[in-house]
């Protein structure tokens, strides 16, 4: 009796793949790839020859490889199918935040997948990214509404420079085709924008009776991000050690408040807090004790130093766009110049002022290093050098 080769019979799927006997111990192994940039599906089809054991053996060593970065058929895989597997393998593995998944994504959406996305991995070449570099710069036919600037592209490149590592480990690629990409020049550090004691003084006395009264002097007294402000619970707080513990920072992400880890081991902190300031802190904890009595059901407990008015995550967006009309009815200078982050910034430069050493800064501060603090406040050190030239006189000078 003739044997039966219809794929009704013979045909067999194993999750997102499937082998089908085309004739006699010859078989026919599909293996989805995904969408190309256009949306267009792909996948990859070869023929072995052996039983069917051998077929379905075959077909789960092609998952297993395009599971593992690998993929069947290394040579039709375009950078944007790379760049999405990429980036979804780096969030997993936790080498980014809530906060940089969000960066990474927008960077990849507007402009890496438009620009090259729709190359083979293979074909990319160093003169693809670098015309992509000058479209973005020159904003001529870019993805983006107009010219980017130079750290905005050299922080581009840096991920897709990091995507494209990865594709060399995985044996994708011979090579990185960024490595023959010069960075485009980029302009020094912008000296950032420290408020001046009256300008401190302006902000406190506007400030003094509403929501931003205790953020405003808590951050110029401790340095902290406003992530990590908004993260604050009371039980991070010790107030008859008169410290502080900095455990995790709050991002408005997805329309949503994600906490997370401080940006580096060393932004897990423990600060210490003066006596005024536990005496702040004290007042602010009654404070929010009589408002949370007064909503009764309606206000929600978190835990949080820092709340909305229900107790609820205060969102960063709104909690930066009511700072903002705070400015604007002070005496400062261009106000738009200044956001929270320049009371940290302020509160750095004042302890330069007084005397209080870079590594102690640099601690208080949650740097990763204490050579960043150096590179960002060494250039108000000045006077430091004249000191040190003579410290030593009443040693060495000849009378």
């Amino acid at each position: 009796m003739a044997r039966r080769t219809d794929d009704t019979r013979n045909r067999r799927d194993y999750g997102d793949g499937s082998y089908i006997e085309r004739s006699p111990d010859r078989w026919q192994i599909t293996v989805p790839l995904g969408t190309d940039a256009k949306g267009n599906r792909r996948r990859q089809r070869f023929t072995i020859k052996g039983n069917r054991a051998a077929a379905l053996k075959a077909l789960r060593e092609a998952i297993a490889k395009r599971e593992n970065g690998f993929g069947v058929a290394p040579d039709r895989i375009t950078t944007g199918e790379w760049l999405t597997r990429w980036l979804a393998r780096h969030n997993a593995e936790g080498h980014l935040s809530a906060k940089s998944r969000e960066r990474y994504q927008g960077i990849m959406d507007k402009h890496l997948i438009p620009g090259v996305g729709a190359l083979r991995l293979q074909a990319l070449r160093a003169d693809h990214i670098a015309d992509m570099k000058a479209r973005w710069l020159s904003g001529e036919n870019s993805t983006s509404t107009g010219p980017l600037a130079g750290g905005t592209v050299h922080k581009h490149l840096i991920v897709l420079s990091q995507a494209l590592d990865d594709a060399v480990k995985a044996g994708l690629i011979a090579r990185n085709p960024c490595d023959a990409v010069s960075a485009p020049s980029v302009k020094s550090r912008t000296e950032r924008r420290a408020l001046t004691t009256p300008e401190i003084t302006a902000l406190l006395a506007v400030a003094d009776g509403t929501r931003y009264d205790t953020p405003v002097r808590f951050t110029l007294a401790t340095g902290l991000r406003e992530g990590e402000l908004l993260g604050l619970r009371w039980e991070d707080f010790d107030l008859e050690a008169a410290t502080v513990e900095v455990r995790r920072t709050a991002s408005y992400v997805g329309g949503a408040t994600i906490y997370g880890a401080p940006k580096s081991e060393r932004g897990r902190r423990i600060v210490e807090l003066s006596a005024s300031t536990v005496q702040l802190m004290r007042a602010h904890r009654a404070s929010q004790v009589e408002h949370r009595l007064k909503l009764g059901p309606v206000w929600r407990e978190h835990g949080l130093v820092f709340p909305s008015l229900a107790g609820t995550p205060w969102i960063a967006r709104t909690f930066l766009r009511d700072y903002r009309k705070l400015l604007a009815k002070t005496t400062i200078d261009n106000p738009s110049t200044v956001n929270w982050h320049s009371l940290r910034h302020s509160a750095a430069t004042q302890w330069i002022a007084h005397g209080v050493d870079i590594f102690t800064i640099s601690r208080r501060l949650g740097h990763a290093k204490a050579s960043f603090t150096m590179d960002v406040y060494g250039h108000l050190l000045k006077g430091q050098q004249r000191h040190a030239a003579e410290s030593l006189d009443y040693l060495l000078a000849k009378t």
